[in-house]
């Protein structure tokens, strides 16, 4: 594969970081709305330690991939790359707040531990 430019390098880590780090604070807001707690050092910690790393490879990978597959093809230059890029990501950060946002075996108050502010035609 070609090396990548400055410019794609700076996009995949802008736009993957901040998709990670919404998807850290949506993840974070669902536990506190629960009380949802994962172990006893407390959901801070692990979301800083783990969440957060685990949210930004996987936003910052499946960009550059995305991105990449589509300007190979007739993707175009950098609307369809991008739009693509930003469909892939909302579709995995909304698989991994369903599997680790939404625990269903830990104990909460919510039912599902979903809480109240999630849509009901969203999923998880």
């Amino acid at each position: 594969m070609a090396k990548s430019s400055k410019s794609e390098t700076f996009l995949s880590v802008v736009i993957g970081g901040a998709a990670g780090f919404g998807l850290v604070v949506m993840t974070r807001r669902a536990w506190d709305v629960c009380h949802v707690v994962i172990n006893s050092v407390g959901n801070g910690p692990f979301l800083l330690f783990v969440g957060v790393p685990v949210a930004f490879v996987v936003n910052i990978g499946l960009f550059n991939i995305v991105f990449r597959f589509m300007r190979r093809g007739k993707g175009g230059k950098w609307f369809m790359p991008m739009l693509a890029a930003a469909i892939a990501i909302a579709i995995a950060d909304l698989a991994l707040f369903s599997w680790a946002g939404t625990p269903a075996s830990l104990p909460g108050i919510c039912p599902a531990n979903v809480p109240p502010w999630w849509p009901n035609s969203v999923p998880t």
